[in-house]
């Protein structure tokens, strides 16, 4: 009852923004209507959306079939009320990933954001996605990539934005953000007491008439993580870093080369080291055991084929790497995670869509075994 109420209290707080206008503010709904249906010839984590393979139960695969809708998007586009120095605009957006059963899912938040654009520099508050890593492989899977290569999620920040122009219609972007640590070991990030940090320099020109962007972005933040053994519960303060560049380039009028890489430590936050950031492994000092960052590295890319306004195709791949520590007793169990796969969109009209993905995942526990998984999955979209 209390999922159903929320639901339908979220549906009802987005009609009414939409058709309400307030200090000259207009507000304009957008969203999706998407059905999801696949099947795995191995039991992945969690079904309706594939992050790795889960060991054979007595050494044999057992295929899995899901259908879901809790992909559906809405949202609502936010703008007016500014001056003539200051541009306001917002986005709120939810889908249906929250808690719950399959067919009476809650409503998630997934970005709910304020953008002051000045003539010195846009500033954004609220919830919207990491600065670090920011485009995305097109999967019908709904985890893009994640803990196969592809770091970054969605938090609380203050960002400073600044576009330079460089001449030639090129422009240079600097994105700096203060941003929400969460939470680990009931503290977590929060017990830290400062934010994390996060910034990318990144340059956009045209090729061939076709926009081309490449970035460098890099995350510094702290978590606090506990744990007990021998001598008593103990406390470390442990680092979040990362290194990353993502580029998108035009091959021709329809064909385009994206994707990322990565390199950093404590990374399961952001979505890195297959969800694995800290170890705990013998100590060398007057402790039984210390808490260690899991240091990790991955990448991703993507060929995208787009000959007309109907159809786009993409093939693709993805690796997540981290290094589990000698000896480590947290149950930190993937070594590697691998996917590889290829997509086609059908627009069969304006506001609907029709995609068919494969894909093939791979993930390599600690101790050498290796598990796979083939995804078949077809999708309903209609947008709106």
């Amino acid at each position: 009852m209390v999922r159903r109420f929320q639901a339908v209290a979220v549906v009802a707080v987005l009609l009414v923004a939409a058709a309400s206008s307030q200090a000259g503010v207009e507000v304009t709904p957008y969203g999706y209507v998407k059905l999801d249906a696949s099947f795995d010839s191995a039991l992945t984590n969690d079904g309706d959306f594939a992050y790795v393979v889960l060991p054979y139960a007595g050494g044999d695969e057992q295929s899995e079939f899901n259908m879901t809708a809790k992909q559906t998007r809405l949202g609502l586009k936010i703008s007016g009320g500014g001056t003539d120095k200051v541009d306001l605009s917002g986005v709120v957006e939810f889908d249906f990933y929250g808690a719950g059963g399959e067919n009476k899912s809650s409503p998630m938040l997934r970005k709910a954001y304020m953008v002051m654009k000045t003539e010195h520099a846009d500033i954004l508050a609220g919830q919207t996605s990491d600065v670090i890593s920011p485009i995305v492989p097109t999967t019908l899977n709904y985890i893009v990539l994640w803990k196969s290569g592809d770091i970054g999620y969605r938090r609380p920040q203050i960002r400073l934005t600044k576009a330079i122009p460089v001449g030639g219609g090129s422009e240079m972007n600097v994105e700096v953000a203060a941003t929400r640590s969460m939470g680990r070991d009931g503290g977590g990030g929060e017990r830290v007491g400062t934010p994390g940090f996060q910034g990318r320099l990144s340059y956009g020109t045209e090729i061939g008439g076709r926009a081309a962007t490449i970035g460098v972005s890099g995350l510094m933040a702290k978590e606090e993580a506990t744990h007990a053994d021998s001598m008593g519960i103990f406390e470390a303060e442990l680092d979040q870093t990362v290194v990353a560049v993502d580029a998108t380039i035009p091959l021709g009028d329809w064909v385009k080369l994206s994707g990322q890489y990565f390199t950093g430590k404590n990374l399961a936050q952001y979505l890195g080291g297959v969800g694995q950031g800290i170890a705990v492994v013998p100590s060398e000092s007057s402790r039984t055991y210390e808490l260690v960052e899991i240091e990790a590295s991955g990448w991703w890319a993507q060929l995208t084929v787009k000959p007309d306004k109907k159809w786009q195709f993409n093939v693709g791949a993805g690796t997540d790497d981290p290094e589990i520590p000698e000896g480590d007793i947290a149950g930190n169990s993937y070594e590697k995670n691998t996917t590889y796969y290829g997509n086609v969109l059908w627009s069969v009209a304006p506001a609907a869509v029709i995609g068919a993905e494969y894909a093939m995942i791979e993930t390599e526990y600690v101790g050498g075994e290796t598990y796979e998984d083939s995804r078949v999955q077809l999708s309903f979209m209609y947008k709106f």
